[in-house]
């Protein structure tokens, strides 16, 4: 990189929970690097892996003129119940549909069963306040804000300081819900209303979603605070935004009122990627598969990402727009053991300390990364992160697991360390391939009309096996496959969205009705993206309505054009007809159809980033390619597999299973009777031998 002028250079940060992966694009270059992760303070690793790729690409760091950083710090908070209490205040009478919500047991058949709430209930606080609006949002009884005396008092000797506060209706009228937040902020609370966070019908899901939202967006703005500091006192100027769970950027100040847009702030710059390799690839159809050290995101796209509206997270439905992801405790560091008489992989992870084996911290249970050392998949040459690697210590953990079933005398029919650890990859592998289903199958999509994307420190090392469980159309590993999540960051546009209800049966609608609401929407993202200085010529606004059967509770989300015709009226019912029976296998044009919400969405373009070309070879690799050939061990048998250097290679070079590529952020593997072809961007594409 030519350090001779200032340049204008994008940084992506994505952190995981064993790497932090970076992604440097300045004037046609891109490079990546990897750090570990520091768990107890992820802003730490941020700070130490900025310094080191200064020094290793040479850059200032007034070269730098954006960071675009993925987070899983409020994920983690909430599902490790590490958020600090919170109080919740609901219309009187209605306190307990927190322990009612939809009277749905997750577990039907589990005796021992026992219900998950978003609130403790052991440590936090609900009250209820003399209010009501009706159904229309005509206020029925004022609110009686002196009956919060004794709440804010009890707050201040428990000291609680954050409130989440949803009123019946109030995303009708949200009169009330600001009365309130007023009058508690003047005493010192931090406040979080419904109509701020999620103003639509039903008022169970708009209760959760801000009490979540009031839970993690402390953990959040604290976290963004604490790196933002770390950055200044580090001489980095550069603007700090964040990946949000709806695939766009957002700033932190932003996000530090809306923390439950980080929930999947970590997976949706993966799914970004892999939306950017679809417009490489030219293609309409791909599953990305983004394997890490802690967990794997699987995530189908047809022509785009499919983002929900609304989504299960941990249990609790979700009113916020979140990228459509499954994710299982499968990865790198996935901890194989033997528990119940059978052989399991994951969902434990040792994370990036003491991480596996092989690391040499301190770990002694096998991952699935001590298996594929052993097996010969990876070597101590091509870690990331500047580990000391010792294959010793994974083959010692290996033999220990294996004693250990092999004096268990049941049928497991695994007679060597090969066998163990061929059977560690087979486990994981399916664990995966279940994880594609539930996006593809589970959605009424066919995997077999998909290719399979790999990538992740681990997905190019499992892809195969995974796409030949599913009989996917192929397998692609796209450039920088190890930090392709961080590669998604910067590939983002600023995005905002507002949605408000709008309950209205189709056949009678009135269009300069809904016309004006999405107007009204509009004008508000407007303000918002003029404040972010995005130019008019780069603001973009996209149209949507949810919409059900009549009687229905849940609704699907189709994209329109505005103005909302009546031509275009009779086109969305009809595709939401098509969209009814492709996720739930049955429709009927008999019953009628009403709209739940209106939704825009406000995007402030950002200039997409070009990949470099490769240089055009034929399909003999060049000499330079090749590194060195080691013994894999492939289905059982050790195999003489030559191995590659990625940066070496040409387009058009065809690689003939077995082979190994080997680049700085990860290892590819080509398995026996696959060939790989190099494409112009540097994506590689595996199908079978003919």
């Amino acid at each position: 990189m030519n350090n001779e002028k200032q340049r204008s250079i994008r940084i992506g940060i994505d952190t995981g929970g064993t790497f932090t992966d970076y992604v440097v694009v300045s004037e046609g270059y891109i490079q990546a690097w990897k750090t570990p992760t520091t768990p107890a303070d992820p802003s730490d690793g941020i700070v130490f892996g900025f310094n080191e790729i200064m020094e290793k690409f040479h850059f200032q760091k007034n070269d730098v003129k954006i960071i675009v950083h993925g987070t899983t710090i409020g994920t983690n908070a909430f599902l490790e119940d590490k958020c600090p209490p919170i109080a919740f205040l609901t219309t009187k009478g209605f306190k307990d549909i927190i322990e009612i919500g939809r009277q749905q047991r997750s577990e039907l058949y589990n005796l021992k069963f026992k219900q998950k709430y978003p609130i403790n209930f052991n440590k936090e606080f609900l009250f209820e306040i003399e209010e009501r609006i009706d159904n229309q949002g005509n206020v029925l009884t004022p609110v009686n804000l002196n009956s919060l005396d004794d709440f804010i008092s009890d707050l201040h000797t428990k000291s609680i300081t954050t409130t989440a506060v949803s009123l019946l209706f109030s995303f009708l009228n949200p009169i009330h819900e600001n009365e309130v937040s007023k009058h508690l902020i003047e005493h010192r609370l931090d406040v979080f209303t419904s109509f701020e966070i999620s103003p639509q019908i039903k008022e169970y899901e708009r209760a959760v979603t801000t009490i979540v939202n009031a839970k993690v967006s402390p953990v959040v703005n604290s976290y963004l605070s604490r790196l933002q500091k770390k950055l200044l006192e580090n001489g980095i100027q550069s603007p700090l935004l964040i990946m949000q769970s709806n695939t766009g950027m957002s700033d932190v100040t932003t996000i530090g009122r809306s923390g439950i847009q980080t929930l999947y702030s970590g997976l949706a710059g993966g799914v970004l990627a892999a939306a950017e390799s679809l417009k490489h690839l030219n293609r309409t159809h791909l599953v990305s598969l983004d394997i890490g050290g802690t967990s794997t995101d699987v995530s189908a796209l047809i022509d785009g990402p499919i983002v929900l509206r609304e989504r299960n997270f941990s249990g609790f439905p979700l009113v916020a727009s979140m990228v459509d992801v499954e994710t299982i405790g499968s990865g790198g560091g996935s901890i194989a053991k033997f528990k119940d008489g059978l052989l399991t992989v994951g969902p434990e992870s040792q994370g990036a300390n003491p991480g596996p084996a092989c690391y040499s911290l301190g770990g002694e249970l096998v991952t699935l990364t001590d298996a594929n050392l052993y097996l010969g998949f990876v070597h101590e040459s091509n870690f990331a992160g500047n580990l000391n690697i010792d294959k010793q210590k994974s083959i010692k953990c290996l033999n220990n697991l294996y004693n250990e079933v092999n004096t268990s005398n049941l049928p497991l029919d695994i007679e060597s360390i090969d066998e163990l650890a061929i059977s560690i990859r087979r486990i994981l592998n399916n664990n995966i391939a279940n994880a594609i289903r539930v996006v593809t199958i589970q959605r009424g999509l066919d995997p077999r009309d998909f290719a399979l994307l790999g990538f992740g420190g681990a997905g190019p090392l499992q892809s195969w096996e995974i796409a030949q469980e599913l009989e996917m159309g192929g397998v692609i590993i796209p450039p920088l496959p190890g930090v392709w999540s961080a590669f998604g960051l910067i590939s983002s546009d600023l995005k905002h969205e507002k949605t408000q209800s709008y309950l209205q049966i189709t056949g009678n609608l009135d269009l300069s009705e809904v016309n004006a609401k999405l107007v009204e929407l509009r004008q508000n993202l407007t303000e918002i993206l003029d404040g972010e200085d995005v130019d008019k010529t780069n603001q973009r606004f996209e149209y949507s309505l949810d919409m059900r059967y009549v009687g229905q509770s849940d609704f699907l989300t189709l994209n329109i054009e505005y103005p909302l015709t009546a031509e275009q009226l009779v086109k969305i019912i009809n595709q939401f007809q098509i969209l009814h029976n492709q996720n739930y296998s049955w429709f009927d044009k008999d019953l009628q159809v009403e709209i739940v919400n209106t939704s825009v969405s406000g995007i402030g373009l950002v200039p997409r980033i070009k990949l470099p070309k490769l240089n055009m070879g034929e399909e003999k690799l060049p000499n330079d390619a090749y590194k060195t050939s080691r013994k894999v061990n492939f289905d059982g048998e050790w195999t003489d597999t030559p191995v590659y250097e990625k940066s070496q290679l040409l387009a058009k070079n065809i690689l003939e299973g077995p082979c190994i590529i080997d680049q700085l952020d990860t290892t590819t593997v080509i398995p026996p009777n696959v060939i790989g072809t190099v494409d112009r961007l540097g994506y590689i594409l595996m199908e079978e031998m003919k």
